[in-house]
């Protein structure tokens, strides 16, 4: 009976079947098929991820300027000018170089602009979309030659002339306008905070952010959100919009008294 039991077993066990060449090749293909359906659909939820964190910055940052609507009586902060134009301690955000009385040069303390000072502890997620790569290549720019000074930030505050919105100090401060966010018709209809052109390769056109104030339309917007730009509205909420949205025929949309 041993001798049966053991004969029975190895001829189970000599009956199994390995996989051939061709079904292993088979599984290979049906995996790469499988892999080329959802590598696409991978990619488009993490480009939404990135859209939503950088609407959600607009958003934050636009409950911050509300704030400083109530400290500072209703007025706009300045729109962090480049330092050949005059930074001034009422500017949004501060970025802009500086030199020690040594001569080493530094950056404004970006957790010290007016308007990032209500938002409470300060986070430079706040100030740049994830999916904004020329930022961080002008961030690159500036660690490597700190005197090259570089806004490396992806959005800007609405400075379409010197009334509006932006309030707007001179160099020397011998001319102060300070514009009043109850002076903006239909605020939510009324970019407050663009979410500028990056780089070269972000739409067409050569003007490209390169401060903290947004000069539309000579300005446009991104397109980096599948042709489409986040932007702050001056009455705080936050929303995705194309480019020609913010254009020369739609002034009713940057325009603060229209």
């Amino acid at each position: 009976m041993q001798g049966e039991s053991l004969q029975l077993h190895g001829a189970a066990r000599n009956g199994g079947r390995a996989f051939t060449l061709i079904e292993l090749l088979v599984v290979v293909a049906l995996i790469a098929i499988l892999a080329a359906m959802l590598l696409p659909a991978l990619a488009r939820a993490h480009d939404d991820a990135q859209a939503t964190a950088c609407e959600n910055n607009l958003h934050q940052l636009g409950l911050g300027f509300l704030m400083y609507f109530q400290d500072n009586s209703d007025t706009f902060p300045t729109a962090a000018l480049k330092s050949s134009l005059g930074p001034q301690p009422e500017d949004w955000i501060w970025w802009q170089v500086q030199r020690s009385p040594s001569g080493t040069v530094t950056m404004r303390s970006p957790a010290e602009g007016s308007v990032i000072r209500e938002l409470g502890e300060y986070d430079s997620r706040y100030l740049r979309c994830p999916a904004d790569t020329d930022a961080l290549h002008r961030q690159v720019v500036w660690q490597q030659n700190p005197g090259d000074e570089q806004y490396f930030y992806s959005y800007s505050l609405n400075g379409y002339d010197e009334h509006g919105m932006a309030s707007y100090i001179s160099k020397d401060r011998s001319i102060i306008d300070r514009n009043l966010a109850s002076s903006v018709a239909r605020p939510a209809g009324k970019i407050m905070l663009a979410e500028e052109k990056g780089g070269p390769d972000d739409g067409p056109g050569d003007a490209t952010i390169d401060d903290g104030r947004w000069e539309p339309p000579g300005y446009p917007l991104s397109e980096r959100h599948d042709g489409q730009a986040n932007v702050s509205f001056a009455d705080g909420h936050a929303a995705r919009v194309r480019r020609d949205f913010a254009d020369s025929f739609h002034p009713e949309h940057y325009v603060p008294g229209l």
